[in-house]
């Protein structure tokens, strides 16, 4: 990739990556990233929460990472993000879909403090962290209360799924972004699982994130009707 044309402002190059995406970033939205920027970059000298540390990286390996995956959503009214993080990708779709009620599960507890405090700091409504290991009988007992479910590289479909089909709502999305690749055996394995768990054939979607055009895969599922 040729970055000599690049913006050198971070929050410009994040404008032209989401305007890439057929996104329009407002001014307070903006404003709301380069706060997230700042807190994560001074968070992340006392407490490990991503190796991805510049300002270029983060809004592109982060932010747009997370963004992209917007079309295979839709603009879903509930969205859980199992394995969260730092907030990836749940916060940073939530800055672009403000009225979307969102969960942010993740059991370590580093990790969750940061995102309470983030969603304190950019005055969030609507969010919930979960500080939890999300287990099997958990997800039973919250029963089914999401229009969609994420996941960014932190869980197998093998064990991804069994967690998010109980909590999804009829017709409800589940879908686990892989990075470049997809384990081999992986999908083998899911695609067994998808008819005992009430979901339906599992759709391979290629994609390339914007400015660095990185190749990205993401499996994607839905919650079969009543």
């Amino acid at each position: 990739m040729n970055t000599a044309n690049l913006p050198p402002d971070p929050l410009s190059l994040l404008q032209d990556g989401a305007a890439a995406l057929g996104l329009e970033l407002s001014p307070h939205t903006l404003e709301q990233f380069g706060q997230y920027l700042a807190q994560l970059q001074h968070w992340n000298t006392r407490v490990n929460l991503t190796a991805i540390s510049t300002d270029r990286d983060i809004v592109t390996k982060h932010f747009l990472d997370s963004l992209a995956v917007l079309p295979f959503l839709g603009e879903p009214a509930s969205l859980a993000d199992l394995g969260s993080g730092a907030g990836f990708p749940g916060l940073a779709l939530k800055l672009v879909l403000p009225d979307m009620a969102l969960t942010l599960v993740e059991a370590r507890q580093k990790k969750a403090v940061f995102l309470e405090f983030m969603v304190s700091h950019l005055r969030l409504t609507g969010v919930e962290v979960a500080n939890v290991h999300l287990t099997h009988t958990l997800a039973r007992q919250w029963g089914p209360r999401f229009a969609a479910m994420v996941t960014r590289a932190a869980f197998c479909l093998e064990i991804f799924l069994p967690l998010a089909a109980p909590l999804l709502l009829p017709g409800g999305v589940a879908l686990a972004l892989k990075g470049p690749h997809l384990p081999p055996g992986e999908l083998a394995g899911a695609e067994k699982l998808v008819p005992l768990l009430g979901l339906g054939p599992l759709e391979i979607i290629s994609y390339n994130l914007p400015i660095t055009r990185e190749p990205r895969l993401a499996v994607r599922t839905c919650r079969k009707a009543a």
